[in-house]
């Protein structure tokens, strides 16, 4: 590395505080079916509620690794139910048959404490769409991390962020519907609030700061315990398979959404296409792609400010060269590196094509991801009395041909991680006309469906639903070099059992094996890469052996409820009668670890050591 770069990488660092991570590490996941494709009442006082200061250590109150049918019979009882009075619970998973494995366990058991599940299952765009409705009572999901911070997981659970259809909210929280009607106690709905408001108003480096947000971090924790409103079940692991023929990098821990098939596909023999295999997505455009299948199409077709190396926590410039931040990490210059080229005729991309890209992410109707730059970022602008951001006010502004500052309203210690989020991806000025001042070249359904940027691969076509195919071209004038492969082409399935038939017949060179498909004992570790293991595994089909990567994500995946519905007695037997460890074994095969806090072990404070101590405590 130049001593220039030295210099650049140092002030990177100091700029987001990333010298503090020790692992490789977006948004929203269905299940870990394709892993990787994507995933007594306790504490002294009897009544389930933490004790201590802000900050304290309390063990996790519903056992651990134990069916607690007892416990969860008496909080029902307790609280009015029994044999002639039993609650109905609308239970609602994503397709998966390990989801459904571990829902027919839970289901047996929460029928002796008096409550009968109602069981459905979504594809992940219904099921989404579900429960940004309300449609549910309890349900299944996942969160793979957008940049490497606790506050990413815990704004999940922070109150006002989960209530969905609300004037003026633009929630990017699990859906619990927690508003003051909710069942839960006001002093534990106010006291997330609280912790989480610690966290976002100290975002420096400071050891005050950072022993701040740590205490606000466990207290959260704790808080949520309380309210049984979510429960994590388990940490992911990304298992990645392969064919010789293909030269691959694994992703890192933030995963394949975080990472362009340019970087990760080295060469591949025999061939100028890439086969791969996706779920189902509902959109291409950056604004509305909110899932991880909709990511990794958005990774490959268009370029953000920034980007995470290879899905791993390294954040690096990626159309911009050199920028600037003020002492006080509210102003952010960046200087464009000039000739990169966009699709088609559209031409280079200017400061211009920025500021329109980022406004349209914050003000256009169809955005669907307005929560990282106004919540998040809390990029400054001006707002109407509906609370709705004035057309053009939106602090991102171009200074010159290349140059463009984006100025938020308070400091945020991981800005340059969130501008590697897809979802800030550039795309033409004008190209759509969804915000004020523009007549659009396309609508939004066109541009959504056949989307220009300026990323390594072009886009070519799109049949939507199961059976259908992604293409996409390697762009020729790609700014970073053209990539290794001359066509991705992606088969769109659910099914587990036609995920793994599509890698076992070779229509698929990298892939995913589902986990109703995995066979522990033909995994054959061999070298590790950092916190990445290497290996093979098979024989498979007619006797072949693949090449195989694991890599622990930084992700939860968990069970909520909407708070609305399902009183707290529900909520905390469901939470006594599941046995963490029991699913990761059984259920998902090893491919992961128990999760007793939202916050994943790698970006808990004091990291997997704090996390163990913290709920064991």
């Amino acid at each position: 590395m130049s001593e220039d770069n030295q210099m650049k990488r140092r002030r990177f660092l100091q700029a987001t505080g990333a010298s503090a991570l020790t692992v490789g590490l977006a948004g929203c996941s269905g299940d870990d079916d394709g892993n990787g494709n994507g995933n007594g009442n306790g504490n002294g006082n009897g009544n389930g509620t933490p004790t201590g200061t802000p900050g304290s250590s309390v063990s996790y109150p519903y056992g651990a690794n134990e069916n607690l049918i007892n416990e969860a019979r008496s909080v029902m009882e307790d609280a009015g139910y029994g044999e002639d009075n039993r609650f109905q619970l609308d239970w609602l998973q994503y397709n998966s048959p390990a989801w459904e494995e571990m829902a027919t366990t839970i289901e047996a058991r929460l029928e002796q404490a008096y409550i009968d599940m109602n069981r459905s299952s979504a594809d992940f765009g219904q099921l989404l769409d579900r429960t940004e409705n309300g449609d549910m009572q309890a349900y299944t999901l996942g969160w793979i991390a957008d940049y490497p911070a606790p506050r990413n997981f815990l704004q999940l659970v922070d109150p006002e962020n989960t209530i969905y259809g609300a004037e003026g909210a633009t929630p990017n929280g699990a859906r619990l519907f927690w508003t003051e009607d909710a069942y839960t106690d006001t002093e534990v709905r106010d006291g997330m609030t609280e912790q989480f408001d610690r966290i976002q108003n100290n975002p420096g480096n400071s050891d005050d700061a950072v022993q701040t947000r740590a205490e606000a971090t466990r207290r959260m924790e704790e808080l949520l315990w309380d309210s049984a409103a979510l429960l994590p079940i388990y940490h992911n692991v990304a298992d990645s398979y392969w064919y010789d023929r293909v030269d691959y990098n694994p992703p890192g821990g933030m995963g394949g959404s975080r990472a362009k098939t340019s970087t990760s596909v080295n060469s591949l023999e025999g061939s100028d296409t890439l086969g791969l295999t996706s779920p189902t997505f509902n959109s291409l455009d950056p604004i509305a792609s909110g899932n991880t299948a909709s990511g990794d199409k958005v990774m490959d077709m268009f370029d953000a400010p920034l980007n995470y190396v290879n899905g791993s926590v390294e954040v690096e410039p990626l159309i911009v060269e050199d920028y600037s931040v003020s002492d006080d990490l509210t102003e952010y210059e960046f200087t464009l590196k000039e000739g990169i080229q966009f699709h088609g005729d559209y031409g280079e991309v200017t400061a211009d094509d920025v500021v329109y890209s980022i406004r349209r992410l914050v003000e256009s109707t169809n955005s669907t991801n307005t929560y990282f730059p106004l919540s998040v970022l809390n990029i400054d602008r001006e707002e109407n009395d509906d609370g709705g951001v004035v057309p053009g006010s939106t602090a991102v502004e171009a200074t010159g041909d290349y140059t463009f500052t984006v100025t938020l309203r308070e400091a945020f210690g991981y800005t340059l991680e969130v501008l590697a989020y897809s979802a800030f991806s550039v795309v033409p000025e004008g190209i759509v006309g969804d915000i004020e001042g523009y007549d659009g070249d396309m609508d939004w359904q066109e541009f959504s469906t056949n989307p220009v940027g300026c990323g390594p691969f072009v886009f070519e076509s799109w049949e939507p639903g199961i059976g259908g195919e992604f293409r996409a071209s390697a762009f020729e004038d790609y700014h970073d070099g053209e990539p290794a492969v001359g066509e991705i082409r992606t088969g769109i399935q659910s099914d587990p059992n036609a995920i793994y038939n599509r890698f076992l017949n070779e229509n698929a060179d990298v892939s995913a094996i589902p986990t109703s498909q995995y066979d522990e004992s033909l995994v054959n570790f061999q070298d590790e890469d950092g916190v990445t293991q290497l290996g093979e595994y098979g024989p498979i089909g007619d006797g072949k052996t693949v090449n195989m990567a694991r890599t622990p994500t930084i992700d939860t995946f968990y069970i909520a409820f909407n708070m609305q519905e399902v009183p707290k007695p529900v909520r905390q037997a469901m939470a006594y009668v599941i046995t963490r460890d029991q699913f990761v074994s059984n259920v998902f095969k090893g491919r992961g670890e128990s999760a007793f806090h939202l916050t994943p072990p790698q970006v808990f404070p004091d990291g997997p050591e704090g996390y163990q101590a913290h709920w064991q405590e």
